[in-house]
């Protein structure tokens, strides 16, 4: 006859001593894990930033390019604000010079951080907008929460940083539009991006 042969089970130690294993890896599994997240998820709000400040630019750039540069608020500068007008063809003759030879403008046009809700999508200092007659467009979300220090500033010392989500000021004759966004992680961590372009106008 064949002897059966004996069957041992698992130790309680060696049970232990596996779980233990187990947690250590899963720990490590799960911190890596989480790691990652944060790190896309701060790429993520890197790429936000980077796309907002952009496409203010976009949207401010080419028009204060074709800017009337006497419409242009130069005496409020530097300014958290920009107002100019542009060239218009109002009278359809083809082009934006009426029959005394007389430059067309259309309405003003005002670049501001939209502080009041005008467009009333709940969205309010965090987003730039352009408003042209009845007209509202979102040029940026995201803006920088911190306002930039008054332009009027007489205290003593050396004024506070300029960290103002939308700042125009006059450098050598040319406007220096300035764009700051910011967004948060998960964790709290604040990331900002500063975009800034020299533009002249040129009517």
């Amino acid at each position: 006859m064949k002897r059966g042969m004996k069957k041992r089970g698992s130790t309680l130690l060696e049970l232990m001593f596996a779980v233990a294993i187990m947690t250590i890896v899963m720990g490590t599994l799960f911190t890596l894990s989480f790691s990652i997240g944060d790190t896309a998820q701060l790429q993520d709000v890197k790429i936000t930033n980077i796309d907002e400040g952009r496409r203010a630019l976009l949207g401010i750039v080419p028009r204060v390019r074709q800017a009337h540069r006497p419409s242009v608020n130069f005496e409020d500068m530097p300014s958290d604000v920009l107002r100019f007008r542009m060239p218009e063809d109002i009278d359809d003759n083809g082009l934006a010079i009426d029959r005394f030879n007389t430059l067309e403008l259309g309405d003003e046009i005002i670049i501001r951080r939209d502080n009041d809700d005008l467009n009333k999508d709940g969205v309010a200092a965090s987003q730039l907008i352009m408003i042209q007659g009845e007209t509202i467009t979102v040029l940026a979300n995201e803006l920088s929460p911190d306002e930039g220090p008054d332009p009027d500033w007489e205290g003593n010392g050396e004024p506070p940083e300029n960290t103002a989500g939308f700042w125009v000021e006059v450098v050598s004759g040319r406007l220096t539009v300035t764009i700051r966004t910011e967004g948060t992680t998960r964790r709290g961590q604040e990331i900002g991006q500063q975009f800034t372009q020299i533009v002249e106008p040129r009517n």
